[in-house]
């Protein structure tokens, strides 16, 4: 199998968005798709995930948003099953991150590993905790008796989770999300990053502009990566992309 790693946003991006077919949940990577230097026997989402980590700096939580996964597919309810049916198998984690809904995404394994680095800090062994998770891989929100049963979490020691950040508490709710330290970081960026990128291109009089040239403007939202941010608009249908002779031209959609 050959390494030559994740394709770049304009090789993905060599059509218009409107006219990317849809694959199937079940078919696999090879080498001629996205990612070649991954476990051939994952599904396209969890392949997907991979080719947007790719985008991501290396010093940011490994998480995307829901919506980035619609730059591969149009076919929106789709990946909304696809994503149910991964969540049930337990090869993904769903957080919320503090919006409405759980809309961002980590694979498992890399949850789990965090939890292992993290939990041992707090004097707590992960395998109990990973347990009780993977027996409840559709669960967002715990309530008190659920981590002091289920768990077998202490007061103390629930309260040095939320203050680490491996627990985020709602009060709305009075529950409890198990989250990934430093991931709100990377949500917030993300939203910052759009606005900040659609207000540069409105800016000007065509209302698009080369990809090449995007990536060029001193962007505060480069802290994430301008690619990351880009799989965002184009999944929120914010902007759409066009393969031209110059280059990919990002536009921004009539209804922004």
């Amino acid at each position: 199998m050959s390494k030559r790693g994740p394709r770049t946003l304009s090789q993905l991006r060599g059509v218009k968005i409107s006219k990317i077919s849809k694959p199937s949940v079940d078919e696999k990577c090879s080498d001629d798709e996205l990612f070649d230097d991954i476990d051939t026997d994952i599904s396209v989402v969890e392949c997907n995930i991979q080719t947007i980590l790719a985008a991501l700096p290396a010093i940011f939580p490994r998480i995307v948003s829901q919506p980035m996964l619609y730059f591969f597919n149009q076919n929106r309810t789709q990946i909304d099953r696809d994503i149910s049916e991964l969540r049930s198998k337990n090869k993904i984690r769903l957080f919320t991150l503090r919006s409405p809904s759980p809309s961002f995404i980590m694979l498992s394994a890399t949850y789990f590993g965090i939890l292992r680095t993290e939990l041992p800090k707090h004097n707590l062994s992960p395998s109990k905790i990973i347990d009780v998770l993977s027996a409840h891989p559709n669960q967002t929100y715990f309530s008190t008796v659920d981590l002091r049963g289920n768990f077998s979490l202490s007061v103390d020691s629930v309260n040095s989770l939320v203050d680490a950040g491996v627990l985020a508490y709602y009060s709305a709710n009075s529950s409890y999300e198990w989250t990934v330290p430093g991931a709100g970081v990377v949500a917030d960026s993300l939203n910052k990053g759009c606005e900040e990128i659609l207000k540069r291109i409105k800016m000007r009089a065509s209302k698009e502009i080369l990809e090449s040239e995007l990536i060029d403007l001193k962007l505060k939202c480069k802290n994430v990566g301008i690619k990351f941010v880009l799989y965002e608009l184009i999944g929120r249908q914010s902007v759409s992309v066009q393969k031209t002779g110059m280059g990919n031209l990002i536009k921004v959609n009539v209804r922004n």
